[in-house]
C-alpha cells in the first residue's frame, strides 16, 4: 500500500491493464501533483485556489450573517395585540420572566411600577417593545431579543400595556416621567 497508493511509485492494476493492452504504455504524473516526485502533494480542505482568485479578482462571495441592532435605528412600527389569547402569552412570558423585577402584578420591586402612569424609557407602545427589545443594561434591564421571538416580545408589551391602571396592592413608588398613553 505505502510502495503504491503513498509513494505512488509502482503501477496499479489498472496501470497493468493498461500495459497489456498497449505495451508502450507509460504512466505520467502531472508535474507538481507529487512532492519530491514521491509522495502527493497534501491540499487541506480548506485550501482553495479557484475560490482565492475569485476573492482576488473582486467577486463579493462574503455575506453577513449577523448584524448589531440598537434602539436608536429600530424603525420598526410595533402594534399592540388585542386578542385575547395574544396577551395571555404575554402574561405567560411575564410571569415566567420578567415577575421577578416588575412583581407578579406589575406592581414594581426590583424594576419600576408598570401600572402607573410614570415611565423611565417612554411608555407608548414601541418604546416598550424597544426596553423589552434591547433592554436597559445601565439599569439591569435585561435585552430579551435573544431568548424571545420578536412575535413573543410585542405579547409581552401587549401586557404590560394591558396592566396599566390596574392599581395592585403595594405599587412601588412612581419613577421616570409622566406619560399617558
Amino acid at each position: 500500500m505505502l510502495y503504491f497508493h503513498v509513494l505512488g511509485i509502482g503501477y496499479l492494476s489498472a496501470d497493468e491493464y493498461r500495459q497489456e493492452v498497449d505495451p508502450s504504455y507509460v504512466r505520467i504524473d502531472p508535474g507538481g501533483a507529487r512532492l519530491f516526485g514521491l509522495a502527493p502533494v497534501y491540499r487541506s480542505p480548506l485550501v482553495s485556489p479557484e475560490r482565492d482568485a475569485q476573492l482576488k479578482a473582486g467577486m463579493p462571495t462574503i455575506v453577513l450573517a449577523y448584524k448589531e441592532e440598537k434602539r436608536e435605528q429600530d424603525t420598526t412600527t410595533y402594534v399592540a395585540y388585542v386578542e385575547a389569547d395574544q396577551i395571555a402569552a404575554g402574561k405567560a412570558t411575564f410571569e415566567r420572566l420578567c415577575f421577578t423585577c416588575h412583581g407578579k402584578l406589575g406592581e414594581g420591586g426590583i424594576g419600576p411600577n408598570l401600572t402607573d402612569d410614570y415611565w423611565l424609557h417612554g411608555g407608548a407602545f414601541p418604546e416598550i417593545v424597544k426596553t423589552i427589545k434591547y433592554g436597559v443594561p445601565t439599569k439591569g434591564m435585561v435585552a430579551w431579543r435573544m431568548d424571545l421571538k420578536p412575535d413573543q416580545i410585542v405579547q409581552v408589551a401587549s401586557y404590560v400595556k394591558a396592566l396599566h391602571g390596574t392599581n395592585p396592592p403595594n405599587p412601588k413608588a412612581p419613577q421616570g416621567e409622566l406619560s399617558q398613553p
